[in-house]
């Protein structure tokens, strides 16, 4: 294999008939194969036949990595500005750049770089979900482009979270920390053994397998705690965010804050559809059964009204 260093980004955080200031590599069979140069364009149709073949990522050489987040931040403050932008074009760029954020994060979750582009990220999903009314339906329409389960049910709890966040009239502030947590809140699942663990009812699991899973709770505040350049308020929301009324969360708490509330909550609710695959009527109706006791009714029947309005059933 090449002495260069490689990084994967998401495809879909590129855009056809405009030209990429990098070269773009495919892996095969351990090798890094040059698939355009630098400054090329991907033509409409090439494109959309990547897409269809499930080509979920290229490469491109560590050295340029700034281009490629100066061309991202363009393509995105494009889109989002742009009035006539296609919901689904900005839904996929969003999701690629919070996948990459994520999955570098999962790699080195100290890595400042990782957190600040997690933390961009999470902001460009407050202005979409704030301003474009059919964003979250996007992202709950079954057509990303996100391959990794737990990765786009972190998308889905940011996204929902927010929602939930401006119909409960949490402050900007809070919500601000509050989707960049619900972002990261299960990156510590992300590449580690416990994903088998996610994919699965954790009423299913044995105590030792639920030990194991509530570690990643735990093990990335480890991690994190001492990194100046993080929150403690998100990183109290990330701590908090399996927990309920009853205290049957890891910790044990039967109190929680608002902000709290709505991320443990959003994370109930978007497991039973990304692991349980119930849809969201479904999963709201259950949530009403299952989760009584468990979070304050007023939150449930918020929460209700939310899916009702903006997923519509």
């Amino acid at each position: 294999m090449s002495n260069k260093s490689y990084t994967p980004l998401r495809i879909n955080t590129l855009k056809a008939d405009i030209s990429i200031p990098f070269s773009l590599f495919i892996l095969f069979k351990d090798q890094y194969i040059e698939y355009t140069l630098a400054d090329s364009v991907i033509e409409k149709s090439k494109f959309k036949k990547l897409r269809r073949q499930k080509i979920a990522k290229f490469f491109i050489q560590d050295s340029d990595e700034e281009k490629y987040q100066n061309f991202v931040d363009h393509l995105l403050n494009t889109i989002l500005n742009k009035k006539d932008s296609l919901t689904e074009d900005k839904v996929n760029i969003i999701e690629g750049q919070a996948g990459n954020a994520l999955s570098s994060m999962a790699i080195d979750v100290g890595n400042e770089k990782s957190y600040d582009a997690t933390r961009k990220a999470a902001k460009n999903i407050q202005k979409l979900i704030i301003e474009d009314p059919k964003a979250l339906q996007e992202m709950y329409s079954g057509n990303s482009s996100e391959e990794d389960p737990i990765i786009k049910h972190c998308l889905n709890v940011a996204a929902l979270s927010i929602r939930l966040a401006k119909e409960m009239k949490l402050s900007e502030l809070e919500t601000d920390y509050l989707s960049t947590a619900a972002l990261m809140h299960d990156v510590g699942l992300v590449q580690k053994s416990e994903q088998e663990l996610f994919k699965r009812n954790k009423a299913d699991l044995d105590k030792g397998q639920l030990k194991k899973y509530n570690l990643h709770c735990t093990d990335i505040i480890e991690i994190l705690q001492d990194k100046s350049y993080i929150n403690k308020d998100i990183l109290e929301l990330i701590y908090n965010h399996e927990e309920n009324l009853t205290g049957t969360g890891p910790l044990r708490k039967t109190k929680l804050t608002l902000a709290q509330s709505i991320l443990s909550l959003v994370n109930t609710y978007d497991k039973k559809i990304s692991v349980d695959q119930q849809s969201p009527k479904e999963a709201i109706k259950t949530m009403m059964i299952d989760e009584l006791g468990k979070y304050d009714l007023k939150h449930i029947q918020a929460l209700q009204k939310v899916v009702k309005s903006q997923l519509n059933f």
